[in-house]
Order: structure tokens, then C-alpha cells, then sequence
């Protein structure tokens, strides 16, 4: 079902006022009352669409992560090194609401879930692979370790302004993830 456009601009208005809020305090300190007034909604427009901030903050968490499976999904259809191009492009792009969800407050619970999404697909892509001497132990450590790895330069890459080109990081994150998988078929 398409959602209409007030609905969407109104969600948008509210998740840009609470991420604004969210660069200069805790989600612990921040109201409904104080998202609404500096949105210009009332209360009822809020409870519409959102329990409370923290579950905006859960809706806003889960939206990015869904964009970041379908970007995941493309990697097989583009290849591994055009894919994580993309993904990195997508996250400068994105740069000003990735910075207000990684605080101090919501930054393990985001980046925890980005390395899961990275774990479910390495473990899938890993799977696929012909099968080898390789132990099942070592081939799930190999992918737990990958998925904590890319997450890791990018969460660096994200906390370091950016300043590195995107091409740059993959070619870290494709050399990395390649001298992993050669060590599976040993």
C-alpha cells in the first residue's frame, strides 16, 4: 500500500526535528513535547506515527538497515567491489543522519545490527561457496570476523569525516575479505 504524500512529509518532518535534537542531547533527554514544538505538529500527529522517541529512533535505525540489505542484495548482480562503492557512496550521501543516530546512546545498538546484516549476507555468500576441508567452526569465524571487520572501517570511516574516497575504503574492505576467504580453502 503507497503511504500518501502528507503522511510521508509529516514523518519527515518529524524524524528531521528529532535527529536535530539527537546531534546536541540524548534520546534520554529529548520530549515529545519539544520534538512537536520545534516540528510545529501537535501531540496527537506524533502518537499517529510513533510510540515515543525511542521507537522513532528504532523506525529511523530499521529504515536505514533495510536500504543497506537491498544495497547488500546488489553485490552478487554488480560484483563485491562496485557494491561496497555504492554502499559507502550511499552513507556519505547520508552522512548527517548517520552522524545523529551514532551517539553515544544508540551507537553500539546501530552499528550491532549493521554487523548482523553484514553477518547474515557474508554467511550466505559463504555458503554458496564450494565446499572445502575448511571446518564449519572456522568457515562461521570467518564470517563473524568479516562482518565485524567491514563494519569496524566503515564505522572508522564514517567517525574519521569521510575523508578517505570510497573507492579507497572498498579496495580496503574487498583486500581484507579476500585474504579471509583464501585462508578457507587451506
Amino acid at each position: 500500500m503507497k503511504t500518501d504524500a502528507r503522511v510521508r512529509f509529516t514523518r519527515k518532518i518529524i524524524q528531521e526535528t528529532f535527529l536535530d535534537l539527537l546531534k546536541d542531547k540524548p534520546i534520554s533527554k529529548i520530549t515529545v513535547k519539544e520534538i512537536c514544538d520545534k516540528a510545529k505538529i501537535n501531540r496527537g500527529t506524533f502518537y499517529k506515527h510513533y510510540q515515543d522517541c525511542y521507537d522513532l529512533l528504532e523506525k529511523i535505525e530499521t529504515e536505514g538497515i533495510q536500504e543497506f540489505e537491498k544495497m547488500l542484495a546488489t553485490i552478487e548482480a554488480t560484483g563485491a567491489h562496485a557494491a561496497v562503492i555504492a554502499i559507502l557512496n550511499t552513507l556519505r550521501s547520508k552522512s548527517q543522519l548517520i552522524q545523529s543516530i551514532i551517539t553515544p546512546m544508540s551507537e553500539q545498538q546501530f552499528i550491532q545490527k549493521l554487523s548482523e546484516c553484514c553477518l547474515l549476507y557474508i554467511g550466505q555468500w559463504l555458503g554458496s561457496m564450494p565446499e572445502s576441508s575448511c571446518p564449519i567452526a572456522k568457515k562461521n569465524a570467518s564470517f563473524a570476523f568479516l562482518a565485524g571487520g567491514c563494519s569496524s572501517i566503515i564505522q572508522w570511516w564514517l567517525q574519521n569525516g569521510m575523508q578517505e574516497p570510497p573507492e579507497e575504503i572498498a579496495d580496503y574492505i574487498i583486500t581484507f575479505s579476500e585474504q579471509i576467504t583464501k585462508g578457507l580453502s587451506n
